[in-house]
């Protein structure tokens, strides 16, 4: 660019100056989950912690109910997918319950709590086999699945269960081993609705969370609409991610089943609520902890 330039006497002089074209910065793709979406939600500190400090593998501590969550989640994958429909039955059940559980039997405090939560996973599934349709054959089970919902933006998880209905629309199953909430959080199930309505040729219609302690499912409609609003609410969730400086702590119930207290600086003030889900037999050893204190 040339610019024109005046003297103190009058005369005129022309210099080139050179012009540069603003450097636009190239992001790496933002990689969001349901779950580290809401752990942004409850509490900022700990998705820094877990995700961008990646201290998740250093600072994991072994809990019963996570244990025994993933092995009934394994349980039913097998009973929906390996077994044979004539063969799904609760003698089967608990032999494929049996196997999982070998697999990892960490987080509990000695072989009698070990037996407790074993005896509640084998409650949990064979309720599932009494009272459910166990001759169904799920679209999906236990599918990882991600879609890039904008350039830079990939959502990714791992979903329980995918049904395909009769109408050809799909209903997407969370499976819950704790009690049910006194207030349901459906974002989580329609993110998981927004990745397969973008991979799969199918309109999801339904999503459910069911609890298997109780064996109530809550079910929830899903049209266009609500799908257009969880992707407007990601966006949003997304953006203040990208912006996110100071990454404060929210303590509250979550710190109760938090990896980092012991790194956190609010520690002294976390919560001693019981856990997500109002585990009983979780309960009933904090209660212990308390009295032994």
């Amino acid at each position: 660019m040339t610019e024109k330039l005046t003297g103190s006497s009058g005369q005129v002089r022309y210099i080139t100056v050179p012009v540069f074209a603003p450097r636009e910065i190239e992001l790496p793709p933002l990689k969001l989950s349901p779950y580290s979406v809401s752990t942004f939600r409850v509490c900022r500190q700990q998705y820094k912690f877990r995700y961008i400090d990646k201290l998740g593998d250093q600072y994991a501590t072994a809990r019963p109910y996570y244990t025994m969550a993933n092995h009934v989640h394994a349980t039913l994958r097998d009973l929906l997918s390996v077994v044979p429909i004539e063969e799904r039955t609760k003698k089967t059940t608990e032999r494929l319950l049996r196997k999982n559980w070998q697999r990892c039997r960490v987080g509990f405090k000695n072989r009698a709590d070990e037996k407790r939560w074993a005896e509640k996973a084998l409650a949990e599934l064979s309720r599932f086999v009494s009272e459910q349709d166990v001759a169904v054959h799920p679209l999906m089970l236990e599918a990882w699945v991600e879609a890039e919902i904008t350039p830079g933006l990939i959502l990714q998880g791992r979903i329980d269960r995918v049904d395909k209905e009769a109408d050809g629309s799909l209903h997407i199953i969370d499976y819950k081993t704790g009690n049910v909430p006194q207030h349901t959080d459906w974002l989580q199930l329609y993110l998981y609705a927004l990745i397969v309505s973008r991979k799969l040729p199918y309109s999801v219609h339904r999503v459910s969370f069911h609890y298997l302690s109780s064996g109530i499912s809550q079910t929830a409609e899903l049209n266009a609409e609500q799908l257009e609003q969880a992707a407007w609410d990601l966006l949003v969730i997304a953006g203040e991610i990208r912006r996110e400086k100071a990454y404060r702590r929210t303590p509250g119930q979550a710190c109760q089943r938090c990896d980092f207290t012991p790194i956190c600086a609010g520690k002294q003030v976390a919560c001693k609520a019981s856990v997500e889900g109002d585990f009983e037999l979780w309960r009933d050893c904090v209660s212990r902890d308390n009295a032994l204190a």
